[in-house]
Formats: structure tokens, sequence, C-alpha cells
């Protein structure tokens, strides 16, 4: 196997070379290691412009909506440790100048807790006693003409022992969108129509930093992130009965939406050796405080009261997590890892729905809609990494896990979970610069405590019941993955993968009669991912071509038509490629993007709505000539970017008839953004 792929490769390398102004990397036996100088070309000002430029490399910052410290973990490392956060990473990487990042290290059978197995990490290693800071200021000007601003400011230095930095950035921004909603019968005769404006707005501002020392002969590290997120529109719409528009509506509507959330995160870490192991403890605490507020407003042409409704809602999950591992030295063939981790979560949701046909709003009752979810959580893991050889690595792992959710409110439910997952990998490097990965891992989903309280979406019309009886889905995931790593960018890995999944969560109807998601059955879910950096240097000198993504397909066993279909939301395909060009000796770089056309599907219990989004293009230009600044021109969609949904539906449910259609079509604006940044 190993052989046809080092031919491919070996061929790449021919007609790719190296261009000149890169540095090359290192390669080490589990590692390649990028110094600083090889980003020079694109002219980073933090260490996240680096992680984007590494070649080969998927950045995942992690999942702040899993509960929990460890499943929750990304591929980050800095000076081989995992940013005591969960939401916290791109600010992390944000916080640190290129100027004080010493090289990058892509690391393979990061087996650890730090990494959670993952067969690809990368580890950002800094510069000891570095001072510096960067700053970036951006304008933006979408279709229709409005500009706006972002900011963001970083500093890290030594004070009185502590190795800190501190990160501020807020902006707000403005997407106009026009959108045309077709309905039809059953026999696809045009039933009416409705045109939408949707300017809508998102204001976001945050404040981070983090703090780290030596302290009683080992580390402490605190980090914290505090910061406000705002979104809302106000969605004016005209309704024509039996017609496409012709300025001449039968109704007008007004929809609103405003949510806004506050978020808080604190976090400590301590790692110090215990004779010849490492003793790390975690400390975390997230809480978020949101509300939401949608109204929707129908009237006659003339201004007659159609309907009114009214949605208010309001959510507070709090997470307290706790987590300690003991990690054998390296250097030995076998290398014992155990920990354990405790968790407390509580979310506090309330819900009201009230409509108004003409004499007043009146509350409408839906099942589980305000609600307090309580989840205790505990689990203790053991993982052995085993040297065979020194091309040769197995790799496994053992967990259980014990919860207990309990329910409180409109609905009371209490449930116990235990579950054992264990994994095993198997890594082999053939050559020096492939690796081979075989892996399979039993996973716990995380729930969603959303889906414990009712829901609303005025802009679908839709609601749905809260469920406090959902459990937990179960995967086994199996695996094969390759990593090359050649001469200077030149660097592939793809992975295919396949899961068979049991309890799957997906909308049904529920006992109460109301539609809910539920634990509805077994699925599988397959695909393949990968990254490609490929210089081209042969055709155009300092040239590079990039390209990430996946393709997916999913089979689950629905049980409200009885037969087969795909899960819900699965979006496929999903590939990013830019082509970048830094002319060797010249201070601009220029580069196209491309975002590959890709589409999924919705199930509910009595419609389905599937999107599909067009292929959309992007440019952009850079230049360090103007006053040693970073600047950079892009544009993106390029008015290319076109959304299609299909919506369908069927009574009483979708094993039923179909009923009628709604299309919606929505054309993407075009935004153009100037950036200009540097360092202090």
């Amino acid at each position: 196997m190993s052989k046809p792929l080092v031919t491919v490769f070996s061929g790449l390398l021919t007609l790719c070379p190296v261009a000149a102004p890169f540095t090359a990397a290192a390669q080490e036996a589990d590692r390649t290691v990028y110094p600083a100088a090889h980003y020079t070309p694109f002219a980073p000002q933090t260490a996240l412009d680096m992680v984007r430029r590494t070649p080969g490399f998927v950045l995942n910052e992690g999942d702040a909506d899993i509960r929990g410290f460890g499943a929750a973990a990304g591929n980050v490392l800095i000076d081989g440790a995992r940013p005591t956060s969960k939401a916290g990473v791109i600010d992390a990487l944000g916080r640190i100048p290129a100027s004080g990042v010493d090289r990058i290290e892509v690391m393979l059978n990061a087996s650890t807790g730090e990494a959670q197995g993952q067969s690809t990490v990368i580890n950002v290693v800094r510069l000891s006693g570095s001072r510096s800071g960067t700053w970036s200021a951006e304008a933006e000007r979408n279709a229709n003409g409005v500009i706006y601003p972002r900011v963001e400011v970083s500093h890290s230095r030594e004070i009185g022992g502590w190795r800190a930095s501190i990160k501020a950035n807020a902006y707000w921004e403005e997407f106009p969108f026009r959108t045309l909603r077709v309905n039809r019968d059953a026999a696809g005769v045009l039933t009416g129509s409705t045109v939408t404006d949707l300017p809508s707005t998102l204001t976001e501002a945050y404040l981070s930093g983090d703090a780290r020392r030596s302290v009683g002969g080992g580390v402490l590290n605190l980090t914290a992130r505090f910061g406000r997120y705002n979104y809302y529109f106000d969605q004016p719409g005209e309704t024509y009965f039996g017609r496409l528009p012709d300025g001449a509506p039968d109704q007008r509507q007004l929809n609103q939406l405003d949510v806004e959330r506050w978020v808080f995160e604190a976090g400590g870490d301590y790692t110090r050796t215990l004779g010849d192991w490492s003793w790390k403890s975690v400390g975390l605490v997230n809480y978020r405080d949101g509300g939401q507020s949608q109204r929707e407003l129908r009237e006659t042409a003339a201004g007659g009261l159609v309907s009114r409704t009214v949605v208010e809602s309001t959510a507070r999950p709090l997470e307290i997590v706790g987590r300690t591992t003991f990690t054998a030295p390296a250097g030995r063939p076998w290398k014992p890892e155990v920990g354990g981790e405790v968790a407390y979560n509580r979310f506090d949701r309330t819900f009201a729905l009230a409509t108004d046909s003409g004499s007043g709003l009146v509350p409408v009752l839906i099942p589980a809609a305000n609600v307090v979810v309580e989840e205790l959580r505990g689990e203790a893991f053991a993982n052995l990494t085993w040297t065979l050889s020194p091309r040769l690595t197995l790799e496994g792992g053992l967990a259980v896990e014990a919860s207990e959710i309990s329910v409180g409110g409109d609905a009371d439910q209490s449930q116990t979970f235990t579950f054992v997952k264990p994994s095993i990998a198997l890594a082999w490097r053939p050559t020096d610069r492939l690796q081979l990965r075989f892996g399979a891992r039993r996973i716990v989903g995380q729930l969603d405590f959303n889906d414990f309280a009712a829901t609303a979406e005025l802009n679908d019309g839709t609601t749905a019941a809260g469920n406090p009886a959902l459990g937990p889905d179960q995967t086994t995931r199996y695996s094969i993955a390759f990593d090359w790593r050649g001469v200077g960018d030149l660097a592939a890995n793809l992975e295919l993968f396949h899961e068979d999944r049991q309890d799957v969560l997906e909308q049904v109807l529920l006992s109460s009669g109301a539609p809910g998601v539920a634990n509805a059955g077994d699925a599988t879910y397959r695909g393949i991912k990968g990254s490609l950096t490929l210089p081209l240097d042969r055709l155009l000198p300092g040239a590079r071509l990039t390209a990430e993504g996946e393709v997916l397909d999913s089979a689950f066993d629905d049980p409200v038509i009885g037969r087969e279909r795909p899960l819900s939301n699965v979006y496929s395909p999903d590939i990013e490629a830019e082509f970048r060009h830094d002319p060797p000796g010249l201070p601009f770089a220029w580069g196209v993007t491309w975002q590959s056309f890709e589409a999924g599907t919705s199930y509910l219990v009595n419609e389905t709505n599937r999107e599909e989004i067009e292929d959309h293009f992007g440019g952009f230009v850079e230049t360090t000539a103007f006053g040693g600044f970073k600047t950079r021109l892009a544009i993106r969609n390029a008015d290319t970017r076109r959304k299609t949904r299909y919506r369908e539906f069927f009574n009483p449910d979708r094993s039923g008839p179909l009923t009628r259609t709604e299309a919606r079509f929505e054309r993407s604006p075009t935004f153009v953004t100037l950036t200009i940044s540097g360092s202090f």
C-alpha cells in the first residue's frame, strides 16, 4: 500500500519544488517542525495567522457547546498544553503575536488527554521573555453601501513573574438579504408569494486574557473571557395571493428577532512533575445569560390586523468542570496515562408563546415550555501508548462515564446513564514522511439541553415541544487516515471514516402529541475529509494551492415514513480552496478563493426542508509596502453566492400525501473589506 502512495507523492515533489522564500521545515520522528521564518512571506501578525498557513493542517478549535472539558478538545496546543478554555482557542492564538512564536510543530500520534487521540495536532511553541503586541483595524462595505468597523488589539509581556497576554476585539456587521418565497399546492399550482428584506445585524465585543507562572515546583496557568453577543433584525415583507409579486400586496408583515447573550468563562490549570510522572489539574467555569425575543405582525393592505405572534425566551446555562490527569514520562516504550473528570451542568430555560387574531394576545401552551435541567457527570479514563518499533505505535484507551440528568419545571424526569468507551489505534510510518493510522473508538454524544425545552421559529412558522426523556446517542467510529509531509510546503492528509450510530436524535411525534426531538433509532454516517497544500513553483514562482473539505453520506431508518433516508442537517460536499501567489522579492500577494456547492436536508414531523448553496468565489490582494503595515483588500461572495431553500409539507406527517410546497430564493450580497494590521 505504501509504495504507490510514495510514488504518487514523489511525482508531486518533482513537479512542484519548494519556493525559494520559504524556510524548510524539519522532519522529526513524530512531528514536522516549521520555524517562524517559514511564515515570513505571509507577513503574519498573530499565531492564528501562522496556524492557518501551516501546510496540510485543518484547524479544529473544539466545540464550546459540548459539556465537559475532555470531550470538547480541539487540535491545538500552546507550549505543549491545551488552552484551559472551551471557547477561546481562536482568542488564545490571537493573543500571541507572530513575533513571539519560535516554531510550530505538526505532531502525529498525540494520544494524550491534551489531544484526545487525534491523529494530527498542532503545537505553537512561544519564545521566552518576548514582549510585543498586535493590532488590526477593518472597514467592510456591504451591498447596500453601509460601512462598518472591526477592531482588535492584543499585547503580551512579562509582568511580575507572570507571562501574560490580553486581547480585546469588537465589531458589528450588517447582512442585507432579499428573499422571494413562492408557494404552490400539491399539484404545482401557484398559490401565493412573499418578498422579504432581511438587513440583519450582528455585534460582538470580547475581552480575554491569560497569565502563566511557576508556582510550587509547577506551572500555573489562568485564563478568562468575557463578552456580549447581539443578533437582531427587522424583516418587512409583502405577500401576494395567487400570483408573483406585482407591487400591490394583499398583506404586509413584519418579523422581528432580537437575540442577546452575555458570556463569561474562567479557567485554570496547574502542571508539575511527581517523581517520573506529570500531573495536571484543570478547573473551568462557563456561564451564559441570554434572552431571545421574536415578533410577527401581519396586516391587510389597508392596515387591518390579520395576526400577531410573540415569543419570549431566556436561557442560562452554567457549567463547572474539574479534571485531573497523570501521565508517565516520554521516552519509554510504554506510556500510560490515567485521569478523571467531574462536571456539573445546569440549564434554566423559560419560553412563552402568545398569538393575537384581533381580540388580544392569548397564551399558547406547549409541552415543556419552562424547564430546569441539571446534570452531574463523572468519567474515569486510562490510555496507553505502546511504541512497538520506531515506525509502529499502538494506542489503546478505556473510559467509563456515569451521569444523572434531572428535569424540573413544566416536566419532571430523572435518568441515570453509564457508558463504557473503549478506543484503539495503530499508527504506522512506512517512510519518514508518511504516516498511516487505523482506529476505532466508541463515542457517547452530548445532549443539547435546548431540546429539553420548547422552541419556536416564527420566520418558518414552526414550533417544537421539549422532551425531558432524551438520552445520549452513541457512536462506534472506524477510521483510516494518512498524513504526508513533503519537502517544504507540500503536505496532504486524508481520512476515510464510517460510524455506526445508535439512539440518534431526530424530530418525531412525542407522546404529548406535539413534535419534538427524541432518540429515534439507528443510523450510519460515513465520509472522507482531508486537506492539501500544493506548491506550484514550476508553473508560477511563489504560487501555491491549498484546499480542505469533506464529502459525507448517511442513512437512517425513519420511523415516521417507515423507510430509509439521510440524517438531518448533513451538508455535503463542503470544500474550500485558495490559490495564492507571493511573487518572490515583491512585498505583495494576491489570491482567489472558492467555496463549493453544498446541500443538506432537515426532516421535521410533517415537512422536509432542503437547502442548496451554489458555488461562490472571492479574492484578495495584500501588501506590506505601506509603512510596514499589512494592508489587505478582500472581496467575499463576488455576487456569486445564491441560496435556495425547498420546503415540502405533508398531512398528517411525512408518511401522508404532499399538501403544498414553498421555495425560497436568496441572493447573498457582496462584501468588500479593507484591513490594516501591524505590531508594536
